[in-house]
């Protein structure tokens, strides 16, 4: 599941920029195509018992973007993305999306942001 890999990093990186605080809340960007379910469930089964229990993911949805080889660059309709896989809508080559999370902030208890 790639959402699940995401969702890792994610985590990863978080527990990193924490320094042994805990974490009240994540917010992130992530394209169309993303399934927000699984990433949800995959923050909530990744963070238990550590520095991001009970932390709300917080998303932000975005349009796919792509730049193809054939010269399309822009943004992709949602039903030209499944999960990681995008179609170039001029050429309709097959492209791995890129990474797919933008972190956006992490919020503490004692603060009210800090900005990656």
């Amino acid at each position: 599941m790639h959402e699940l890999s995401l969702v890792t990093e994610l985590v990863a990186e978080c527990v990193q920029r924490a320094g042994g605080r805990q974490i009240t809340t994540v917010e992130v960007r992530c394209p169309v195509g993303v399934d927000a379910d699984e990433l949800t469930e995959a923050f909530a089964h990744l963070t238990e018992g550590g520095l991001l229990a009970g932390a709300v993911l917080e998303i932000e949805t975005v349009p796919q973007v792509l730049t193809c080889e054939c010269g399309f660059a822009g943004e992709v309709d949602p039903e030209q993305c499944a999960g990681h896989m995008v179609v170039c809508p001029a050429c309709s080559r097959v492209h791995e999306a890129p990474d797919a999370l933008e972190l956006i902030a992490v919020r503490f208890p004692d603060e009210d942001r800090i900005v990656p």
